[in-house]
């Protein structure tokens, strides 16, 4: 057993290969724990999650759904993911006042490089930070219309319609 702060910890480097994460982690910081992992998420076989509901359907929703965002397309370019099991809060003593999921990610077998993955979270980021906004004003501070014509996106779209793929052109040519 190690007391330490997971968010700082090496995960990897407790136990040899192959890896696996099960956690059930503390909703407050899943998300940063979520995406410490992902940049790393060749060094394991698997990570299976709980989260909190909500967070788990935005880990795992397709293209242009209610929730579909940042985080999606994060785990999505380097995992596939999956709800594998759902509970309700009475499931737990004493419960949480919200549900929880329990998330499958396996790495892919060609994830993003490692500064491909970190463009990515910057063009994310812009993109989705801006959600309303057409992807020309959201993406302004990254080269605009000139970077969308390049990856030959119309710049009228909004982020939620973009797949991972498309993300990822984005990222490669910023």
């Amino acid at each position: 057993m190690i007391e330490a702060d997971a968010r700082h910890h090496d995960a990897a480097a407790l136990a040899p290969p192959p890896r696996q994460i099960i956690a059930n982690l503390p909703y407050n910081v899943a998300t940063p724990l979520l995406i410490g992992w992902l940049r790393r998420a060749a060094d394991f076989e698997q990570m299976l999650l709980m989260f909190q509901l909500e967070v788990a359907e935005r880990i795992c929703a397709p293209v242009a759904s209610p929730a579909y965002g940042r985080l999606s397309v994060l785990a999505q370019a380097v995992c596939t993911a999956e709800v594998a099991l759902r509970l309700p809060a009475g499931a737990f003593v004493p419960p949480p006042k919200v549900d929880s999921a329990v998330v499958r990610l396996r790495p892919r077998p060609a994830p993003p490089a490692p500064d491909l993955l970190a463009r990515l979270e910057r063009v994310t980021a812009a993109a989705f930070g801006q959600r309303r906004k057409m992807l020309r004003g959201a993406l302004r501070g990254l080269g605009g219309t000139a970077l969308l014509d390049a990856a030959a996106i119309a710049p009228d779209r909004r982020a939620e319609t973009l797949s991972v793929d498309e993300f990822l052109a984005l990222a490669a040519l910023i």
